[in-house]
């Protein structure tokens, strides 16, 4: 068995123990963004591809694709169109760190809707890389921000984590900061501004899952952190249901969807090595730096949305973020690590 991005259904439900969300069918995506431009920047990733897929699914047109993986783009666009990237008018590549390139594609494609999905995104790389993780998900962030505002682009989504929540981790404190960002970006003006908080999308690219796979299926040791380590998980279609229905409410905040209870990890291991008919080699390895025992969810007030499985939290906005971060030169990995920490300490 090979799982990619396509989700197995039948293993996500034994796994996760519940039935996958759906929120939407095709006519009512249809009738929400007829009229949409919408951009997906980071449309090679799990998160953006997934979206890629929902949307053309809908057969909606005027949808188009950044990437600056243009392997990633390539394959995208050969999968939904048959026709390649290079061929195709609605991709583009481009990187979120470099300014120029994001605005000649916003000019070029006009967007009403931009699905901001790339970051850098694996919490222990992030540890010993952490400029990466400071020029991608904050200046990058800021970028794609300001450049969506600067050009009337009429709603913002943010693509975030619940490792934001209450952040420990340079991909939370990043992926918190990316939030806050983007709030005050907006404030002030009419435009739409909202993040999603995903918890661990099931079998994405480098997931755990992949790896635990791998782990048991080539009888090695299969490592994890802790026996009481816990985590939330939801589906590819989920997450990219998710980002579309709170493109939809066109209200800001952070929308996180209920994925029912955090699923223990030993208990991710056993019920894979179940699927695959083997026996696991568990290891225990301890928790790396950055690592929580437990993921949370919120970390200010909640309320609910027209949606049942969905919530919203939202807290009081603090100005200076923005201004504070342009000032700031690109760091050394010491020098960004303390940055992180100084920009979450003043504005949490």
């Amino acid at each position: 068995m090979s799982l990619n991005t396509h989700l197995d259904r039948h293993l996500f439900e034994l796994v996760v123990g519940r039935p996958e969300l759906n929120l939407f069918d095709d006519g009512d995506l249809e009738s929400i963004f007829a009229n949409s431009r919408i951009l997906i920047i980071g449309a090679g990733g799990s998160i953006g591809s997934a979206l890629a897929r929902r949307l053309t699914s809908a057969k909606l047109s005027n949808i188009f694709f950044l990437d600056r993986d243009e392997s990633a783009l390539h394959g995208l666009a050969l999968e939904l169109s048959n026709e390649a990237a290079a061929q195709s008018e609605n991709c583009f590549v481009g990187d979120i760190r470099d300014r120029k390139s994001i605005e000649d594609v916003i000019i070029q494609t006009k967007p009403t809707v931009v699905i901001h999905a790339a970051a850098l995104k694996h919490l222990v790389i992030l540890e010993r890389f952490p400029r990466e993780g400071f020029l991608t998900n904050i200046i990058g962030t800021l970028n794609v921000a300001e450049l969506c505002a600067e050009y009337k682009v009429q709603q913002f989504v943010n693509i975030s984590t619940d490792k934001a929540a209450n952040p420990i981790s340079v991909l939370g404190k990043t992926k918190k900061l990316a939030e806050l960002i983007s709030e005050e970006v907006f404030a002030g003006t009419k435009l739409q501004q909202c993040s999603v908080r995903f918890g661990n999308v099931f079998a994405s690219r480098g997931s755990v899952i992949e790896t635990f796979i791998h782990q048991i299926k080539n009888q090695l040791p299969v490592t994890i952190s802790h026996l009481e380590v816990a985590r939330f998980f939801m589906s590819h279609n989920e997450a990219a249901n998710l980002v579309l229905a709170a493109a939809s409410l066109e209200k800001s905040g952070t929308y996180i969807q209920n994925m029912g209870e955090e699923i223990l990890i030993k208990d991710v291991v056993d019920r894979i090595a179940t699927y695959l008919n083997m026996k696991p080699i568990i290891k225990i390895v301890g928790l790396k730096n950055g690592e929580k025992m437990h993921e949370e969810l919120f970390d200010s007030a909640v309320s609910e949305t027209k949606f049942e499985s969905i919530s919203r939290s939202d807290h009081p906005l603090k100005r200076g973020l923005v201004n504070d971060v342009h000032k700031i030169n690109p760091p050394s990995n010491e020098e960004a690590s303390e940055q992180i920490a100084k920009l979450i300490s003043k504005y949490l």
